[in-house]
């Protein structure tokens, strides 16, 4: 029986494709590119100056570990023989994404975990002790608190540090789908970058969430003023990602013909809905007019910037919603994607 090719379905019809890369994956790319778009807002937060943005600085700094420590104990999980994990760590293949990618991932959980101990309120941070001298090292009982000069240089280094490796955590979530040419729907530049851009958004939407929920158990009037940053910012990214989106079509359209054919995948096949209603409508365009309307109050004749705390919380889950949705597009559309023989011209 002859081979075709169904872009709506399976690929080739009667061979059908293997989904290999399941929920936990999605999951792991979404949590990792969570935790790389908090910590580039925090270290963000850090630089604009003074105490101006300290409470953004601090919650982002309490929050970047944990959501790519989840996502990596659920990638643990998908690979069949979870206690064979750590054969990832002995060797570096620099023509591998998966093992330069291993090592990114464990360099930015040590940084954004030191940069969380330097974060932590004073009470909670004089409980860790630290050697002052290098005679102290074998003399625990001499330890004392981190130097409050220290904790400040700390907290600017590690923020330098720290931004590039989120970005390159970001990054990275896309250049993994992107590294599998045989896949022609992952098989462009583009999807790097939109995840780059995706991975901001929801961080900074997390950031805001939380910051949106735990406002006035800190400091409600600051926090109103901080979260001008973060819709701002996340206005930026979401158009952006916009942006991306536009040419990763053009880009799919004009490259090979397996390329073309893979967009039926989401132009009628079956991710349509959740791509155009789910990402683009529900995660793009319904959160981008929710943020203008707050930025702009000016043009809509409501006169001084105020933030609603109902239109935080929803345009920040939407975000999340739209981010989830991306990744989860992307991972199944890719996989039942193929290139297509030349006899099925």
């Amino acid at each position: 029986m002859p081979t075709t090719y169904d872009p709506f379905l399976q690929g080739y019809s009667g061979s059908p494709t293997t989904i290999e890369w399941g929920l936990l994956v999605v999951i792991y790319l979404y949590t990792a590119g969570i935790s790389a778009g908090i910590f580039a807002m925090s270290g963000l937060a850090t630089y604009l100056g003074g105490g101006r943005y300290r409470r953004i600085a601090r919650l982002g700094a309490l929050l970047a570990p944990w959501p790519l420590m989840l996502g990596l104990a659920m990638l643990v999980f998908d690979l069949g023989r979870p206690l064979h994990f750590w054969l990832l760590f002995t060797t570096i293949q620099f023509t591998s994404p998966m093992s330069i990618g291993s090592w990114l991932l464990t360099l930015f959980v040590i940084v954004s975990l030191l940069y969380l101990v330097l974060w932590l309120p004073r009470p909670l941070r004089n409980l860790i002790r630290v050697p002052q001298r290098v005679g102290d090292l074998l003399a625990p009982a001499r330890w004392q608190p981190i130097p409050s000069r220290t904790v400040r240089i700390g907290r600017g280094v590690l923020a330098a540090i720290g931004f590039p490796i989120s970005l390159g955590v970001g990054m990275y979530t896309g250049v993994l789908l992107g590294a599998i040419p045989a896949r022609p729907f992952w098989n462009t530049p583009m999807v790097a970058q939109l995840f780059l851009f995706s991975a901001m958004s929801t961080g900074v939407a997390f950031l805001l969430l939380v910051a949106t929920l735990v406002g006035d158990l800190l400091d409600p009037a600051a926090l109103e003023h901080e979260r001008h940053l973060l819709v701002s910012v996340d206005a930026v990214l979401i158009v952006l990602e916009i942006f991306i989106i536009i040419p990763f079509f053009l880009h799919q359209t004009l490259n090979t013909w397996s390329s073309a054919a893979s967009l039926k995948l989401i132009l009628g096949g079956p991710f349509t809905a959740p791509f155009w209603i789910g990402v683009i409508g529900l995660g793009l365009l319904l959160p981008l007019a929710v943020e203008g309307y707050e930025l702009f109050p000016i043009i809509l004749k409501e006169g001084a910037i105020k933030y609603r705390r109902q239109l935080s919380l929803a345009s920040s889950l939407l975000v999340l919603i739209g981010g989830f949705l991306l990744r989860y597009v992307f991972v199944y559309a890719g996989q039942l994607s193929h290139f297509l023989p030349v006899f099925a011209r």
